[in-house]
């Protein structure tokens, strides 16, 4: 929506692929799901035509009735089991899966797509691994996890390729936009939608368009200029799912042609859309579209200042469905907005607060998950590294046993060789994976801070820009309020007190955001930035040494992240009454010490919290170094770095 203030969610799309062989003359193609249920009923139809009946009815309801699906998928995955038909067992499995993915139950849905992904790669059923994939990749944006997401979509565009299949490259190359779309990469974003359009128009497949322009309009209505290709794209969007009669489709279609109008401020016509879209979501009973038709009313009654609506609605979206992150996300930055409309202080600080909660463990969920794929997929790799040599040994002592008596001696003296260089290709297999490990162990470090970086530099612009400008406004409002009216002395203290609040919450929000991301260090780099953070501190010296030429970006912000981290642990843990903050910056290195005269600690004894765990993971990211000193005089941490790298 508005460019400025907020970004809307992409739709998640539930990708089914339909892979089934009609074995029965019975089932012709295009039947309805009733008569299907009739076929059933007549108790003359044979386990395997039961089997492919149960298919058609488990796809057919998944995205408009998933409990009726899953009702069906358990029914024919017990025939399954007893036919010993593993390859529709783990059709079942995964319309199971998908179904409490529609349902927004993703622990479950999370349960049968590993459990179908075990049985397809049993069966060698690759068409069916991809769709897995494709869904596991769904699940993991719906939460919000873009790395993992990526990971399972990548997966699938291997086992695509050597498929060459146009139909599921496709699904994935639309899901890769989609979750760079998340990410706010629209470059990547539009080179993969673009790879998946020329399939679909090389194919003719008119579903895959439509939600291929359904993410098109999701792109371009944040770009200069936009505004005509993205209502043109939800506009075709719209037409195309609501001739294939699919209501879910239809709902998103509606949906993203609303955002498109709001982004535009055009409100009567997004409101229009916008009702419509959550109408038919209320008759499908889809409670994450549910969810986002509620977010979608609210805020643009927000704009229409219907503060009221506003608040229903984004109460109602919250209630609705709570298990979609960028969903809270959004209601939780609108709310403070509205509650500051409507007077309602206490309210819009408890709103305030939850919005940075949610951002906070969002950050640190994606660093430690980042940390352990890493740790996993090192450990898989040298276990495969492990077990090929020793399957190369195998079959040395295999070609020695059939070489025979007369060339025993030759035998030895090559198998001694061929060990020397098993074990020398080992040695250097652990070392490049000890090198892969550190490196990916970097990467993970570098990805995090460029992520945290950048989202916090979003969010202190939206709460200086926006919340600080509101509440800037309701202050100057305020005694206009009160006009000529002659007051009580107790209304009046209670005035006055209102306004002391609310120049406290201003100042306090003006010092969140600029510590957040200081804008002096932005434009006049570590010392100048430093030195007003100490400044602000009572107890805290700053003393810079060496030349001021700037740093690169990210260095900078890394290390202003750390004495910050430094200098909030030696108030909150320390006790401290002074704290000396030193900078010094050579040429080829750059160090900073943080000394405090607090009650100190034994960091033989006591272990490091994870403030420190996350300031040592920083600095190695960089290849520096950092040393602990600490007695009970005080407590002393120094950091080096050196530039010629950086």
């Amino acid at each position: 929506m508005k460019r400025h203030r907020r970004k809307k969610t992409i739709w998640a799309r539930l990708l089914l692929i339909v892979s089934m062989a009609i074995a029965s003359p019975i089932l012709l193609c295009g039947q309805s799901l009733d008569s299907l249920e009739q076929a059933l009923a007549t108790g003359k139809l044979t386990n395997a035509e039961k089997i492919d009946v149960y298919k058609e009815l488990a796809l057919g309801y998944i995205n408009d009735h998933p409990s009726r699906s899953r009702l069906f998928s358990v029914e024919g995955l017990n025939i399954a089991k007893q036919e010993g038909d593993q390859k529709s067992e783990s059709a079942f499995l995964y319309y199971l899966g998908s179904s409490y993915y529609v349902s927004t139950v993703y622990d479950s849905a999370a349960f049968y797509f590993d459990k179908t992904l075990g049985l397809t790669r049993q069966n060698k059923d690759n068409e069916r691994e991809i769709s897995t994939l494709k869904m596991y990749g769904q699940l993991y944006r719906r939460q919000g996890q873009y790395e993992k997401a990526l990971g399972r979509y990548l997966e699938a565009v291997k086992v695509g390729e050597q498929l060459v299949d146009d139909q599921q490259l496709c699904d994935v190359y639309m899901g890769i936009g989609g979750t760079y779309h998340l990410m706010q990469n629209n470059k990547q974003a539009l080179a993969y939608y673009e790879k998946a359009e020329k399939i679909a128009l090389k194919d003719g497949n008119k579903q895959n368009l439509g939600d291929i322009y359904l993410s098109l309009s999701s792109v371009y209505k944040y770009e200069e200029g936009g505004k005509e290709k993205a209502i043109h794209y939800a506009e075709a969007s719209l037409t195309i799912h609501r001739e294939s009669g699919s209501l879910s489709n239809e709902i998103k279609a509606l949906q993203t042609l609303c955002g498109a109008y709001f982004q535009y401020d055009d409100y009567t016509n997004a409101m229009k859309y916008a009702e419509e879209g959550f109408h038919l979501a209320k008759k499908i009973g889809n409670t994450n579209l549910i969810a986002h038709s509620y977010a979608d009313i609210s805020s643009i009654s927000y704009y229409m200042q219907h503060y009221e609506k506003s608040a229903q609605a984004a109460l109602a979206a919250l209630e609705t469905d709570s298990t979609d992150h960028h969903l809270k996300l959004t209601v939780f930055s609108n709310l403070p907005l509205i509650y500051a409309h409507l007077g309602n202080l206490d309210a819009m600080e408890d709103y305030f607060a939850r919005y940075k909660s949610a951002v906070d463990h969002y950050s640190n969920e994606m660093y430690q998950n980042s940390l352990t794929e890493m740790e996993v997929k090192y450990e898989t790799e040298k276990k495969e590294l492990k077990i090929g040599a020793l399957e190369k040994q195998r079959q040395l002592h295999g070609w020695l046993g059939v070489a025979g008596a007369t060339v025993l001696l030759i035998a030895l003296a090559f198998a001694f060789v061929r060990f020397r260089l098993a074990v020398s290709k080992r040695k250097l297999a652990e070392e490049a994976t000890q090198r892969l490990e550190q490196e990916q162990q970097l990467v993970a470090v570098q990805a995090t801070l460029d992520g945290e970086a950048a989202e916090r530099t979003r969010l202190a612009k939206d709460l200086h820009d926006g919340l600080g400008s509101m509440l800037s406004a309701v202050k100057i409002n305020l005694p206009q309020v009160k006009g000529n009216a002659v007051l009580e002395a107790v209304d009046v203290s209670r005035f006055q007190t209102a306004l002391g609040m609310l120049d406290d919450s201003i100042q306090e929000l003006r010092r969140v955001a600029h510590h957040m991301m200081p804008e002096s260090l932005l434009r006049y780099g570590l010392k100048i930035s430093l030195s007003d953070f100490c400044d602000a501190i009572p107890v805290a010296h700053f003393h810079y040494f060496g030349d001021e030429a700037r740093l690169p970006e990210k260095l900078e912000i890394m290390i202003y992240r750390c004495i910050h981290e430094l200098v909030n642990n030696a108030l909150k843990h320390a006790e401290s009454t002074q704290i000396n903050v030193q900078l010094v910056q050579e040429p080829e290195r750059i160090s900073f010490t943080v000394q405090d005269d607090g009650k100190g600690f034994d960091e033989h004894t006591v272990p490091e919290g994870m403030g420190l765990q996350n300031i040592r993971q920083r600095v190695a990211a960089f290849q520096g170094k950092m040393e602990i000193y600490s007695s009970g005089q005080g407590t002393e941490i120094h950091v080096e770095l050196e530039l010629k790298g950086q």
